[in-house]
This record gives C-alpha cells, structure tokens and sequence, in this order.
C-alpha cells in the first residue's frame, strides 16, 4: 500500500509537469531548457543525497520503520510532528530503497531526495505555466532549493505544491462550489502533509474575490477539517491521542533564531522560557494575520505574499523554513529584493552545522538566516506596491542590481552590529547555551 501510495505521487507529480510544459505557450527550445534543468537539478540532489545525512533523515528512518511494523508513530516517538501522509510516503520510500543496494547506508535519503526532486519538478512547471517560465527555471537552479531538496531532504514543497494547487483553483475570484470544495480539499491536504500553510485559510478568508462570506468560511472549515480528521484512526488510543496533542499541536520549533527573538532576547544565545514563546508565538499569528487582511484587500497574489510574511514574522527559524519564501523568491524573480533573499537563504544554508559543509562559525549562520527574514520583509513590502504580478521578464538594470547588494550586505551588517551591541553588553556572564540544539 505504502509503495502504490509513492509511485501515485511520483507518476502524478512528473505526469503533471510533463502534461503543463506540453500545453504551455512556450517555444520549442525553452521546454527544452526546462527538461535539462529539471534533470541536473534532479541529478545534483541525487548526489548530495549519497554525502551523508542530518537528524531529520534519522528521524524519518524512526517513523518509516515505526509504520512498516503497524506501529502507530504518535505514541513511540516525538519525532514525527505532522499528519499521517508524510510517515506514509516515508514507509513507502523505505521498502523502494531497498531497491538500491548501491547506495550503501544512504540508500533511504537518495529515495526520499528522489521523491522530493520529482516534487520539486512539478512545482517548477505549475510555475512556469501559471507564473512566468524564468520562475520555473529560477527554482529549479537556485542553490538553496537544491541543498534543502537533495542534502537536507525537506519535505516543505510536497506540502507547498498540494497548497499551491489549491490557491490557483481559486485565484481567479468566485468560482463554481464544486471546484471551492475540491480547491479547500487540497488546502486541507497541504495541511495533512505539514502544516506550513496553517494561516492561509484565514487568507482566504479575508479576501473578497472567492465570494461571499458563507463560501469563504466553508473553504476555511473544509480545510481544516481535513486536516482534523486525519488524526480520527489513532484518536481511539490514549497514547496516540496524547502524542498527537503533545507533538503535534503543542509542537513549537527551537526559538533559537530569528529577528524578533534577537530583539527581545537579553543575550543571544540565551534559552527562551514558555512564557516569552508563547507570547512570540501568538505575536505572530497576529502579525500574520493582520498581514493578510491588509493583502486581501489589495490585487497582488495571495500565495507568495503569504509565504513571505510567514517566514519574515516568524519567531523561530530552522534551515527547512527557507523552503518557504525561496519559492516566492522563485516567483517574485524579477524583483530586486528576491535576489537579495535568495543570496542570504544560500548564505544560511551554506554555514548551517547541520549542512553538508558543517561550517563550525555559528555567527555567520545565525547572522544570514535573521538577514534573510529583513530580506523576506523588504520583498514583501515591495510587492504590496505593485498592482500586480506582471507575466513580463526584463533585464536587471544596474540599479536593481546596486539595490539587491545593498539589501544583502546591509541587512547582514545590521544583524552583526545588534548581535555584537548585545554580546558586549553581556561581557563577563555566564557561557552561552549552544545554538544549534535539536
């Protein structure tokens, strides 16, 4: 079942791709283009996959076999804090790996790097055939996406591809209500796979064109609906029922990183209590969704610039979050603040001690991955200006060009001084806890 469930996938999402590069109005040589980009893309995951792996792969290693022994994966461990078809996909993955003998110990991380290259594929055609071709050819190429894809073995763009589908079902405004149930469907399963778009609901809530209030708000039950009742089969056991409450519910990443934990925090590295994480957390949601009703009432693309507030006001940062606005980088490729996030997303990857190249400088990771949300948030800030998304590709001028440098170095500048001001200040306490603790 878990194999069948991982090759439906697989053949609907390079299925797909390959029926909306077929129907596109491109010319010959760019569909070529795209299918070179899409295999080298594809091979250069492949072979970060067979480098070695970090805790997340051992952790999908634990619930893949979990499953594969009709164990249930809520209540023996706390390392799997999603819905059920991701663990799914992994058991699934974990009996075709061992099709690859080849591959030694890393045989289960070229599978999953497989399936999420496949899915990066698909999430670069629905770019090119609903953006702008560069966009498609941008993500595909774009070293960050690579890295997350094929070392560090993220699973955000299969949640983001199910979330994608669904906003361009509805983009275009008020639609028939079948295609609004099928479109809050899809919602709901990006929400199944990961939760990243947990606050997008509430969007679309705010946002006129879908229609009346009434058809707003059955997008919005429907799809956390779905997600909700995902969790029905292990409700009946208490140890289930409680490790979903615990793990998945009450999950909070590691407020680590991240502009406003810097701002608040009095030293840097310093942990943060539950108190001062709860009222970041809930900042944020409001931060969030105020962000929202302000883009709902404009004619810019809901999507994208969800993705970037999501990341930009987020209290906490992991190297797997910068999937999130480097896809909308992808789409806002034509303006000037995306290179700007996308050279200091490669930056934080680049240092990251859980990356391939484990650079020790915890500084400069920590400093890249703050400057990347300024970044988020300065493209956010430019897109809200914009009527809307032109289909049009120009050149980089100079001054675009001069203005993406800026950005870049001057909001890594201004991490480096705020985090030198504060660790002067704190000159003489105690040692710091360690940064990187997963």
């Amino acid at each position: 079942m878990f194999v069948t469930l991982v090759c439906g996938c697989l053949l609907l999402n390079s299925g797909g791709a390959v029926y909306l590069l077929a129907h596109a109005q491109l010319e010959p040589w760019k569909k070529t283009v795209f299918a070179l980009a899409a295999l080298g893309s594809l091979a250069l995951k492949l072979t970060l996959a067979t480098q070695g792996h970090n805790y997340d792969l051992d952790s999908f290693g634990i619930v893949a076999s979990l499953i594969l022994h009709g164990k249930s994966v809520y209540a023996n461990t706390s390392r799997f804090n999603y819905g059920p078809v991701w663990g799914f996909i992994l058991a699934g993955l974990k009996q075709l790996s061992t099709l690859l003998p080849a591959m030694g110990g890393e045989a289960f991380h070229v599978a999953v790097a497989a399936f999420l290259g496949v899915t990066d594929v698909a999430l670069a055609a629905i770019l090119s055939a609903n953006y702008r071709y560069g966009a498609g050819i941008f993500f595909l190429c774009c070293p960050g996406t690579i890295l997350l894809a094929g070392y560090h073995s993220q699973f955000e763009n299969f949640a983001l591809l199910a979330g994608l589908a669904s906003w361009l079902l509805i983009r275009s405004g008020a639609i028939a209500p079948r295609r609004l149930v099928f479109a809050a469907a899809l919602q709901g399963l990006s929400l199944v796979i990961k939760h990243v778009l947990f606050l997008f609901p509430i969007w679309v809530f705010f946002w006129p064109p879908l229609g009346t209030w009434r058809k707003r708000l059955a997008y919005v039950v429907i799809a956390y609906g779905i997600f909700g009742l995902s969790f029905l089969p292990w409700m009946l056991d208490p140890s289930s029922r409680a490790g979903i409450f615990h793990n998945v519910f009450l999950y909070r990443s590691e407020f680590n990183l991240s502009l406003s934990r810097l701002l608040v925090s009095i030293h840097p590295f310093a942990a943060v209590s539950p108190a001062t994480s709860a009222v970041l957390t809930l900042g944020w949601m409001a931060v969030v969704i105020a962000a929202g009703m302000i883009v709902g009432r404009g004619k810019g693309d809901l999507f994208p610039m969800y993705l970037l507030a999501m990341f930009a006001f987020s209290p906490a940062l992991m190297d797997q979050y910068l999937a999130i606005p480097l896809l909308a980088s992808a789409i806002f490729y034509t303006s000037w603040p995306s290179w700007a996030l996308t050279g200091t997303a490669i930056l934080a990857l680049s240092s990251s001690p859980a990356d391939i190249f484990r650079c020790p400088f915890n500084i400069v990771y920590y400093i890249a991955m703050v400057s990347a949300q300024i970044c988020a948030a300065a493209l956010l800030l430019v897109q809200l200006r914009r009527v809307s998304l032109s289909r049009a590709v120009s050149l980089p001028t100079p001054e675009a060009a001069q203005k993406a440098v800026t950005l870049g170095f001057g909001s890594l500048a201004l991490v480096l001084v705020i985090f030198l001001i504060k660790l002067f200040a704190l000159h003489g306490a105690g040692p710091a806890q360690p940064l990187m603790n997963r």
